[in-house]
């Protein structure tokens, strides 16, 4: 099981994640971004007829090592305000390494701090053998060793998010639905995306974008309804980027809005000025 505000972030990793669309590619080169991309959103969820700004999602890319390797550092970050802190209080971290080369993950973590839940996650590929290590420590648990067998092309999270902005999502095509396979900690997931088209979306500070609309079924047996529960809108150009995302769960309603990007590898074109 989840914890409450993973779920919002992982609006965006069950969108972007390894699925049969990757698996026929894999990787085939990268157009999308590069070392200095920092892109950051705001977190909103309804209480009753309430909206309430929650916290700040965070997703960049940086140059670095890793066990002597040279490698791009992917990190993104989840936290509340401190507003909302005296609610329900967020710190939510997650890191992957990644030959910038063929999109090799060399570590993952992931680290959550959600009111008194604490998790600490880290995965392992045998990419040789097709396995996935997984260490799960969770608040005073002893620590749970997993091993996966999820087959080929098999990406963390965070390398997933990533992985699928070099695609080509304008290919897919309307009402086809694309199957996903999702590893989260120790377990594998199923749900699928369809594209609904393209549509103009607006974000927090007024600017228009031309956007893809994908429509997601989440994992069910968590706070999602199951059948699709969110709505993505994805920027039309070489970027990528996620604008806008809704996503409704049992008692209500996330909203995740595009705030802030820079160092982009690619001008903007989805932008209309």
């Amino acid at each position: 099981m989840l914890p409450r505000w993973s779920k919002i972030l992982l609006v965006f990793f069950c969108f972007f994640s390894g699925s049969n669309f990757l698996k026929a590619q894999c990787y085939s080169g990268n157009k999308a971004f590069g070392p200095g991309e920092k892109i950051s959103y705001e977190a909103y969820y309804n209480w009753g007829p309430i909206w309430v700004n929650a916290g700040k999602i965070i997703f960049s890319v940086e140059s670095g090592t890793h066990l002597g390797k040279s490698c791009w550092h992917l990190k993104s970050s989840g936290k509340t305000y401190p507003s909302y802190d005296i609610f329900f209080k967020v710190a939510d971290y997650y890191d992957s390494w990644i030959d910038p080369e063929n999109f090799t993950s060399y570590g993952f973590q992931r680290y959550i701090n959600e009111g008194d839940y604490k998790l600490v996650n880290t995965i392992r590929f045998d990419h040789p053998k097709e396995l996935v290590f997984s260490n799960t420590k969770t608040n005073n648990n002893p620590v749970r060793y997993d091993t996966l067998h999820p087959g080929k092309c098999v990406f963390d999270m965070l390398t997933s998010v990533y992985l699928t902005r070099t695609l080509d999502l304008g290919s897919i095509k309307p009402e086809v639905k694309v199957p996903i396979h999702v590893i989260i900690d120790d377990s594998v997931y199923s749900i699928y995306i369809r594209s609904l088209g393209k549509e103009i979306v607006t974000d927090r500070k007024g600017q228009k974008y031309r956007c893809i609309k994908f429509a997601a079924k989440m994992v069910q047996g968590t706070i999602f309804r199951g059948d699709e529960d969110a709505l993505i809108w994805v920027t039309d150009d070489e970027n990528k980027i996620p604008v806008y995302i809704e996503a409704k769960i049992i008692i209500g309603t996330v909203k995740a809005y595009l705030i802030g990007m820079e160092g982009m590898r690619n001008p903007v074109k989805a932008l209309i000025k």
